[in-house]
C-alpha cells in the first residue's frame, strides 16, 4: 500500500507541476521540475535493475527510459511489473491450492485420478503437475472443435440442456449477433431456475454497456467483472488480464480454447472473413481443475461480497461424481500473475523437450522468451520437424513485426515457418509427435506466460491429438511455407522495423 500511495502522489505532483510550468513566469517552478524529472526517471531505472527481470525486459525498460523519457515514465506507471503489484495477485495461489486439495480430499466426491499411459506421458504428467498443473484425469473425454460454428454450436447445446448451474467466462465477449445469442440463452435458463455466473475481463470486454448486462441481472445472473480498468485500481490492475475462456455445464461438460465470444470468430468481420481457430470440449474428471479455475476468478472479481466463499461451493453440485470413458487422459494448467511460476510455459517447454520426431506450433502470436526460441531451434537444428503456423494476416501491426524479427535463427536452423494465407488463425496449440498436444487461451508470447491469466489442456494419447495432427495438415497445405532464401531477401526498411518491435517485445 505505502509504494502504491508514493506512486500516486508522485504522479499527481508531476502532472501539477507540469500545469504550473505552462506559466512562464513560473521560472523557479521549471528549474525544479528539472531537476526531479532526470532524478524520477534515474529511481524508475534503479527500481527496474533491483527487480531482477529478464536481461531483455531489463534491456527493453532502460532503452525506452533512455530514449523516450516521458513515454517510458507512463508506460511503467502503467504497465510496469514490479513486486508489489504482484502482492494482490499472488494471494490468490494459496487459495486456489487449498480450494483444490479440499476438493481432493472430499471422499464423497470419488476422486481417482489414475494414469495409465505410457512411461514417457506419466513421467511428463508428474513432472507438469511440480510445474502447477493438475492431476492427470484418465476419466475424461474430449473432443476438438474447429471454428465458430461448431464452437458455439456446442456451447448453445450445453446451455440449452443445463439443470443447474452454468458458469461462463471470457477475456472478450461482445454485444454482438452472436454474444447476444448466448446471453439470451443464458437469460432463458436463468429464469428457468438455473443458477448462471457470468465473468468478463474488464479490459477485453470493455464494450459491454450496461443496457446489455442489465437484462441479465434482471434475469436473476450473476454478473462480474474481473478488475474494471475504470477503477481506483487502475494502475495496479491494467496490466494483469484474465485472458482464460471457460465454460463449465452443471459440472459435466466444459469448454475452453482459442475463441472468444463475437461475430468475427465466426468469420463476419470484414478484415477477416475467415478465422481459423480450434476449441476443446471436456467431459469427466478433468472438469474439476476447470470448474476450480473458474470459482477461483469467480471469487477474486467478487471479492467484495461477503455472500460469496469457497464453502458454498464445495459440493457434488458443482464437483459431481462422474465418469467418461475415452481413451488418453487431460490435465488442466492455470497460470497467471497468482502463480509462483510460469505454469504453462514451463508445462509447454516440458512438452516440447520430450520430441523425439516432431513439434508443430500454431499461435497467433510468436513473441517467445529466450528458453523456449532456443529450445525451438536446437530441437529444429537436431532435425526434429519443427513448424510454426502463422497468420498470413495480422490484427497487430507491433505483434506480427516483432513476432517475424524471430523468424531468423529458427529458419536458419532448419524449423519451417507456415503462413495462414485464408484469413485469421487464433488457434493456440503445441503437438510433439503425434501423442502429445496443448491446446488453450495462452499465445507463445511473453505476455500470455507472464501477466495473463492463462488455461491450457494438455491431452495425452487420445483421439483428439489425432484430431488435432488433422487440422494442421489441413491447415499447412492452406498455407504458404516461409523458406530461408526468401525471407532473408526482405528489404532493409522491414529488418529495421522487426528489430525496433524486437527490442520492445518484452514489453508487449
Amino acid at each position: 500500500m505505502k509504494n502504491r500511495v508514493v506512486q500516486i502522489v508522485a504522479v499527481i505532483v508531476i502532472v501539477l507541476l507540469g500545469l504550473f510550468v505552462m506559466d512562464r513566469s513560473v521560472i523557479r517552478l521549471s528549474t525544479l521540475i528539472g531537476i526531479l524529472w532526470p532524478l524520477s526517471i534515474i529511481g524508475i531505472g534503479f527500481i527496474i535493475f533491483m527487480e531482477n527481470r529478464s536481461p531483455q525486459s531489463t534491456l527493453a525498460w532502460f532503452l525506452i527510459l533512455a530514449f523516450l523519457p516521458a513515454i517510458g515514465v507512463l508506460l511503467y506507471l502503467i504497465f510496469g511489473r514490479s513486486r508489489w503489484r504482484r502482492k494482490k495477485h499472488l494471494q490468490r495461489a494459496e487459495e486456489q491450492r487449498k480450494l483444490f486439495r479440499e476438493i481432493l480430499a472430499e471422499r464423497r466426491l470419488n476422486v481417482t485420478l489414475s494414469s495409465l499411459l505410457s512411461e514417457r506421458s506419466d513421467r511428463l504428467t508428474k513432472v507438469i503437475q511440480r510445474f502447477g498443473g493438475g492431476p492427470v484425469a484418465t476419466d475424461t473425454k474430449t473432443r476438438l472443435l474447429t471454428n465458430g460454428d461448431e464452437t458455439f454450436s456446442e456451447i448453445l447445446q450445453a446451455i440449452q440442456l443445463a439443470k443447474h448451474h452454468i458458469h461462463i467466462q471470457y477475456y472478450i465477449y461482445r454485444p454482438d449477433q452472436v454474444g447476444t445469442a448466448v446471453r439470451d440463452a443464458l437469460i432463458e435458463k436463468a429464469k428457468a431456475g438455473v443458477t448462471v455466473r457470468f465473468l468478463f475481463d474488464g479490459l477485453g470486454s470493455h464494450s459491454l454497456r450496461k443496457r446489455f448486462l442489465q437484462p441479465m441481472k434482471d434475469a436473476g445472473i450473476e454478473v462480474a467483472e474481473f478488475d474494471p480498468i475504470f477503477s481506483p485500481w487502475l494502475l495496479e490492475t491494467v496490466n494483469y488480464r484474465n485472458h482464460r475462456k471457460i465454460v463449465v455445464v452443471d459440472g459435466v461438460v466444459g469448454f475452453t480454447g482459442g475463441l472468444n465470444v463475437g461475430d468475427e470468430y465466426l468469420g463476419r468481420s470484414k478484415k477477416f472473413p475467415v478465422w481459423r481457430d480450434s476449441h476443446l470440449k471436456i467431459e469427466g474428471k478433468a472438469l474439476y481443475k476447470l470448474q476450480a479455475v473458474f470459482l477461483e476468478d469467480w471469487l477474486y472479481a467478487t471479492s467484495g461480497n461477503t455472500n460469496y466463499s469457497w464453502d458454498a461451493y464445495m459440493n457434488r453440485s458443482y464437483f459431481p461424481n462422474q465418469r467418461a470413458e475415452a481413451d488418453g487422459a487431460v490435465q488442466i494448467v492455470a497460470s497467471g500473475p497468482s502463480s509462483e511460476d510460469t505454469s504453462i510455459r514451463n508445462a509447454l517447454l516440458a512438452i516440447m523437450i520430450s520430441a523425439k520426431k516432431s513439434i508443430w506450433v500454431a499461435t497467433p502470436y510468436f513473441v517467445p522468451d529466450q528458453e523456449t526460441l532456443t529450445l525451438l531451434r536446437l530441437s529444429a537444428a537436431a532435425g526434429i520437424d519443427v513448424r510454426i503456423l502463422y497468420p498470413g494476416k495480422s490484427d497487430s501491426v507491433i505483434s506480427d513485426q516483432a513476432s517475424q524479427s524471430y523468424f531468423t535463427p529458427l529458419l536458419k536452423a532448419g524449423a519451417s515457418i507456415y503462413h495462414y494465407k485464408d484469413g485469421f488463425m487464433h488457434a493456440k496449440i503445441v503437438l510433439v509427435d503425434d501423442e502429445i498436444a496443448a491446446i488453450g487461451t495462452a499465445n507463445m508470447d511473453i505476455r500470455s506466460f507472464e501477466l495473463n491469466y492463462e488455461l491450457a489442456a494438455v491431452i495425452y494419447e487420445s483421439q483428439t491429438v489425432l484430431d488435432i495432427k488433422r487440422d494442421f495438415e489441413r491447415d499447412f497445405d492452406d498455407s504458404i511455407r516461409v523458406t530461408w532464401d526468401s525471407f532473408r531477401k526482405r528489404g532493409m526498411l522491414k529488418r529495421i522495423v522487426e528489430s525496433l518491435m524486437r527490442l520492445i517485445s518484452p514489453l508487449l
